[in-house]
């Protein structure tokens, strides 16, 4: 008998508005890396859904592969060495959507399985955030729930989390134009004024009272940001559009998800129309999209084992 394992990531929304570098949140659409064992062959990757023939299948070089070997190396053992690798992607890539976490995380849990689970989720989220450059999004894809987290010196993380509501739902338009991580930084300015930060950091505090206390209502103003947007915005046409198109049409509150291009709007209510006004400005600027409606995840990555015989 041999068992099949399967982890079972979620995609993030990172920054959410005034919560730059700070703020991360799970939602329910998932990445999946499973791993059959076979008896000879060697190791090797296939990958499916989103990104199949675009992704790279040596597995050295696919992000899953390095994040196995990692977990590998720290725990001093070796990877299986005949199976077979599957990488599920339902979660857009290179669009503000945490795919390259989900991949970290999913690469490190399952890299940790098969050799002998001695890394604990507090040295996962390390690894992680070591292989991201920080914890925004890689927080979130494990944990789940709203993450806030903060990186000391020696890059040592910590994490609150909070399980968000059930009543709140999250849509995501993803137009047809990529913005790369290193050019959304590019843009961000040096320095920034005093009184722009003191802005934030009253509006983060405010942002996450709002989702602790169910005043959805209250979104909106804690979303306002002056480290980030303003820079940002200009990179996704129609952007800024598309933002008020998601307010007019209902929504309690829109921003940018990670460094874009995705857009993000909170709804209690109306979800499709909200979807469907972003998308029409997309499309009125050449931009078609895809979007998605989903709820948190407050559960983070999950492992499944499944015996075969």
């Amino acid at each position: 008998m041999s068992q099949d394992i399967t982890v079972k990531v979620p995609a993030t929304s990172a920054n959410i508005g005034s919560g730059f570098d700070a703020l991360g949140l799970a939602l329910s659409l998932y990445n999946e890396v499973s791993f059959r064992k076979t008896d000879e062959g060697g190791l090797s990757l296939v990958v499916e859904g989103l990104g199949q023939g675009k992704i790279t299948t040596d597995f050295e070089r696919n992000l899953v592969g390095q994040a196995m070997l990692r977990a590998a190396l720290v725990n001093g053992k070796a990877l299986p060495k005949n199976g077979v690798i599957t990488l599920f992607n339902r979660i857009p890539l290179a669009r503000g959507l945490g795919s390259s976490s989900a991949a970290v995380v999913g690469g490190l849990l399952l890299g940790n399985e098969l050799t002998g689970r001695g890394m604990d989720e507090t040295q996962i989220l390390h690894e992680a955030t070591l292989m991201e450059g920080h914890p925004d999004n890689a927080a979130p894809a494990l944990l789940g729930g709203l993450c806030m987290s903060v990186t000391d010196e020696k890059k040592k993380v910590s994490v609150q989390t909070f399980a968000l509501d059930e009543g709140l739902s999250f849509i995501t338009v993803s137009p047809d134009k990529e913005v790369r991580t290193a050019d959304a930084r590019a843009v961000l300015p040096q320095t920034i004024d005093y009184h722009a930060a003191v802005f934030n950091v009253a509006h983060v505090a405010f942002l996450v009272g709002a989702f602790i206390g169910k005043r959805y209502d209250l979104l909106r103003t804690g979303l306002q940001d002056k480290l980030h947007m303003p820079y940002r915005l200009p990179l996704i046409p129609g952007g800024a559009e598309a933002l008020a198109a998601a307010e007019k049409a209902g929504a309690v509150g829109a921003t940018v998800s990670g460094s874009g291009s995705t857009l993000i709007a909170f709804a209690v209510k109306g979800e499709e129309q909200i979807a469907q006004a972003m998308k029409d400005v997309f499309k009125s600027v050449g931009l078609a999209s895809v979007h998605h409606i989903l709820k948190a995840c407050n559960d983070g990555a999950q492992i499944v084992r499944e015996d075969k015989r």
